[in-house]
């Protein structure tokens, strides 16, 4: 299958080389010039978790490019950028999207969908998101994470052959892949989870394994999870999951070792995605009428430490 990922960051750099690795036809499409550079020299290395031996390296090959224009066609297009990037990406990629090949966005966060819906046609777009996870380094390196299945399926509910295709290619990648009929609804469940752990692990820069170990921050965390539940019921979102504590609690232990996404974003100075996660249950509860004063309160501490560094003397 002929593959765009657009996004080259961690996920974008997990799936492109297990998709490359099973001999799929892979286009790694991202704005970095060095990142590109360092595809286009040596490939993806992966570095499977633990492992700091640059020998113990191993390269996949990929094509990767800065320019979307320069693609003509393709069967399947991965969507795996921030969500403050999803317009600008999207567009990047619309001339290749139709019938013959969707859009399958795989991100964690709300409001990407309504985004991809301005630029392409709805019933092109696919949803999606992983539990697989990784650490982006230096060049084009990835440093594998922890294993975790990968939920895909049709905007409307449905099980297509469309779908179920892309799923068959995952497997046969090694990426395990379940499809699913009420992908919004875990979507959700995911965002509400990870809004309780990225922006705590970030403010107190631990992996995220620590925050199931003291009581304030599982306090904290059940909270958060509490208050994105109410504003899920009161949207009438179908959760899908009986029980967000065990889904937190089992997202903590599967990734204890690891550094969330929003902490690694905030340790090399990047924007987070704070605004599609946890700002995202803010605009949702403010149009219900549900208050969210904690989820609140993250999304304003994790845009003062975007904005502030030890050291700077003004914002």
């Amino acid at each position: 299958m002929k593959i765009v990922i657009v996004g080259g960051g961690a996920i974008g750099r997990l799936f492109g080389s297990y998709l490359a690795k099973s001999k799929n036809e892979v286009t790694l499409l991202d704005i970095d010039n060095d990142v590109v550079g360092a595809m286009q020299d040596d490939g993806i290395g992966v570095l499977v978790n633990d492992m700091d031996d640059p020998d113990m390296v191993t390269q996949v090959a990929v094509t990767a490019i800065t320019d979307g224009k320069l693609i003509s066609e393709s069967d399947l297009v991965l969507l795996m950028v921030k969500s403050f990037s999803t317009r600008k990406a999207t567009e990047s990629v619309a001339h290749l999207i139709g019938p013959n090949c969707p859009l399958l966005c795989v991100q964690t966060g709300l409001g990407n969908i309504e985004v991809m819906e301005q630029v392409v046609p709805r019933d092109h777009i696919l949803a999606g998101f992983t539990f697989m996870s990784g650490t982006a380094l230096g060049g084009a390196k990835v440093r594998y994470g922890r294993e975790g299945k990968t939920y895909i399926g049709e905007l409307n509910g449905d099980i297509t052959d469309r779908v179920q295709k892309i799923a068959n290619v995952f497997e046969a990648s090694g990426i395990t892949t379940q499809v699913v009929s009420r992908i919004i609804g875990r979507l959700w469940c995911k965002v509400i989870v990870f809004s309780a752990i990225n922006p705590l692990s970030s403010l107190l820069k631990v992996p995220n394994g620590c925050l199931t170990g003291k009581m304030e921050s599982i306090t904290l965390m059940k909270r958060l999870l509490d208050e994105g539940k109410a504003v899920a019921d009161a949207n009438g979102i179908d959760l899908v999951y009986g029980d967000l504590y065990e889904l937190l609690f089992d997202a903590c232990q599967r990734s204890s070792n690891n550094l969330s996404s929003m902490l690694q974003d905030i340790l090399n100075d990047r924007l987070t995605e704070i605004d599609a996660q946890n700002g995202a249950i803010c605009r949702f509860a403010a149009l219900s009428g549900v208050p969210v004063p904690t989820h609140q309160t993250m999304v304003e501490l994790i845009k003062l430490l975007e904005k502030w560094r030890p050291g700077m003397e003004q914002f």
